[in-house]
């Protein structure tokens, strides 16, 4: 829910987020940003401990534009992703 505010009231070139979170996970708030006029091509990167083939469809179904498990967490391809997104 923080990050949706500061994303609102600020303007961002990308938005790397996980997706298990307080309040609001990253799957809702990507959601969230993919509902809002201002925000809805924000590239979402999501980078999260959930492996399994049904949260990375989901976290594709939300509208997040990459989905990097941290188990083979690389910071190179991050790195790569976000530059491609950019």
């Amino acid at each position: 829910i923080d990050a949706l505010t500061c994303l609102r009231e600020d303007d961002y070139h990308l938005v790397v987020s996980d997706v298990v979170m307080p309040r609001m996970n990253g799957f809702e708030l990507t959601e969230a940003i993919r509902r809002d006029e201002k925000m809805h091509d924000l590239p979402v990167v999501l980078v999260t401990g959930l492996e399994s083939k049904e949260d990375r469809e989901r976290g594709f179904d939300v509208g997040a534009n990459a989905y990097i498990i941290k188990s083979s967490f690389d910071q190179s391809n991050l790195l790569e992703v976000m530059s491609r997104l950019l």
